[in-house]
């Protein structure tokens, strides 16, 4: 590549008296010259550069189809997708859908993609697998004028009340259940006090007219015992709050909230919480025995193995009294929780009565003797963490009817003070 400018160099050197003009032409070259011989190669050139265009034109063509046909397919790739994803999304509010609303009416039966409810139908009939006797059928509370049924609930828990039914040999727990291996597995609440705590929540307690929007007269909800801590003059008492999970409750009412813990229940899972509470209450087998001694599972222990916890309350309209976590159990904070009665009772409701008496005996009570003040924001929550359990729980939903005070003579006399 070094020769041309060697030998321009030496032109220069060789004549120094050429001009730059002449330079310049030296480094100009020769353009041909016209000769009729010389047209036809020219119009052959031509001619090349005309076939290479009009390649290069087809070609342009067909990579401008090609392209053309990528992104109809892209696009058509991208609603596919978009669809997939619309569908997908559905299908995620599907989901949630399902697991916000049962997809039964029947409590118990609630199925999602997470797995099944291994507690459903767990609620006991008879004393054993093998039995046939409807054991935990009601009965008569006194036959031939002799109490046929054991201890009852809910009774009298001032403190230093001492009940007229002998229930020596079982002592209620003392501890609280957790450290005896129990966890809660429902939480629903009665309309008044099932219990009686003179200057708490007793017969001179006062409150709103009971409502009850979802019932007719003949499935009426009975109305139990109520605080003294209402005040029909202040707002925080009267005051309209704006239920959105609790159905049919009523600022300034009382209300008795119980917590039924078990040994057996699906403690730590998703089943942990079921209604009816029975179900959570007897979910795990070989834990819970009946007697007699001589049974596999050993001697009675349902008092050993199942609790319940209850606390009553006023509810008013004022966030000072917000509590986060009524789901879990009792309140205990301060002075609340802090003066508890325990003795060994029954279930209760209203299906039971002085005279008809619950078979779901002896269990363990544990009742806080105070009545506090605690905000409907809090009952609220409350509710909107039962409809996010695995199981259907709207039929604890609302207040439950309280069944009457229990007689002193089917009361145990074993309340630990």
């Amino acid at each position: 590549m070094s020769a041309p400018a060697n030998v321009y160099s030496n032109a220069m050197h060789a004549d120094p008296a050429r001009t730059s003009l002449d330079r310049v032409k030296m480094d100009i070259p020769d353009l041909p010259k016209y000769s009729p011989g010389g047209q036809m190669t020219t119009i052959v050139s031509n001619g090349k550069y005309f076939f290479a265009g009009l390649v290069f034109f087809f070609v342009t063509i067909a990579l401008c189809a090609i392209t053309v046909g990528y992104v109809v397919e892209i696009n058509g790739k991208l609603n596919d997708l978009n669809q997939t994803t619309v569908n997908m999304m559905s299908g995620t509010t599907e989901v949630i859908r399902e697991i916000e609303v049962a997809m039964t009416k029947e409590a118990g039966h609630f199925v999602t993609m997470l797995g099944p409810n291994v507690c459903v139908g767990k609620k006991p009939k008879h004393a054993n697998a093998t039995a046939e006797d409807y054991y935990f059928n009601n009965i008569q509370c006194m036959q031939k004028n002799v109490v046929a049924a054991l201890e009852q609930a809910g009774g009298n828990v001032t403190k230093g009340y001492v009940g007229g039914f002998n229930a020596t040999g079982r002592d209620p727990i003392t501890d609280p259940y957790w450290k005896e291996g129990l966890c809660p597995v429902n939480v629903h609440w009665h309309l008044g006090a099932e219990h009686l705590s003179v200057g708490q929540y007793d017969e001179h307690g006062s409150g709103p007219a009971a409502h009850d929007d979802s019932h007719d007269d003949s499935h009426s909800v009975r109305q139990g015992l109520q605080c003294h801590r209402y005040d029909a003059h202040n707002t925080a008492f009267t005051g309209e709050y704006a239920w959105k999970h609790c159905k049919d409750m009523q600022v300034g009412q009382t209300y008795e909230v119980h917590w039924p813990h078990s040994a057996a229940g699906a403690c730590g899972t998703p089943n942990q919480y079921q209604t009816p509470f029975y179900d959570g209450v007897f979910c795990m087998d070989g834990i819970i025995s009946l007697g007699p001694p001589e049974s596999p599972l050993g001697p009675l222990n349902t008092f050993e193995k199942i609790g319940v916890q209850a606390q009553v309350f006023t509810i008013v309209n004022d966030e000072n009294y917000y509590y986060p976590d009524l789901i879990r159990g009792m309140i205990v904070d301060g002075e609340m929780g802090s003066d508890i009665a325990r003795y060994t009772g029954s279930t209760t409701g209203t299906s039971r009565s002085n005279e008809i008496c619950s078979q779901y005996t002896p269990i363990t009570w544990q009742v806080d003797r105070k009545c506090h003040l605690v905000s409907a924001s809090s009952f609220d929550k409350m509710c909107a963490d039962m409809k996010a359990q695995r199981d259907d729980m709207t039929d604890d939903l609302h207040a439950h009817g309280a069944r009457e005070v229990v007689a002193h003579e089917l009361t145990a006399n074993n309340q630990d003070n």
